[in-house]
């Protein structure tokens, strides 16, 4: 096989290149922060996360998100209330608004769109990447 017969394009798939502190085109990494500590996890957050919020951002015609939680230290998680075995801990979930979008119509989406957790909430929508099914209105 010779190379020059071989059209690297469909080998090498492009990456789109990323503005630095970026985690995708329109989520930074320190939105995702733990407002306790402002770190994020050593793993990082979890990429089916961004993806699913870049998805989310899409259907709603490009609207902005705001992170409202993101990451949450073990500490802080418990500071603030949250559950025991928290995905936000985890680096796998997010409380987010969707700028102009109820978040009773975010929800309405996502409990038909995404086999994760979906938590409604009056002010914001709760979203996580977890193996499985989970609705709850909070």
């Amino acid at each position: 096989m010779k190379f020059s017969n071989l059209k690297l394009s469909k080998i090498f798939k492009k990456k789109p290149v990323l503005k630095r502190g970026y985690l995708s085109e329109n989520f930074k990494a320190s939105e995702f922060a733990c407002k306790g500590t402002g770190r994020l996890p050593e793993e990082g957050m979890d990429p089916k996360l961004i993806e699913l919020l870049e998805e989310i951002r899409t259907h709603f015609d490009n609207a902005p998100i705001i992170i409202n939680s993101g990451y949450r230290s073990p500490e802080h998680n418990a500071a603030v209330g949250g559950a025991k075995g928290s995905y936000h801990v985890k680096g796998m979930a997010a409380d987010i608004r969707v700028g102009g979008v109820a978040p009773s119509k975010v929800y309405n989406y996502l409990n038909t769109s995404h086999y994760g957790g979906v938590g409604r909430y009056q002010r914001f929508t709760h979203v996580d990447v977890r193996e499985g099914k989970a609705r709850w209105q909070g």
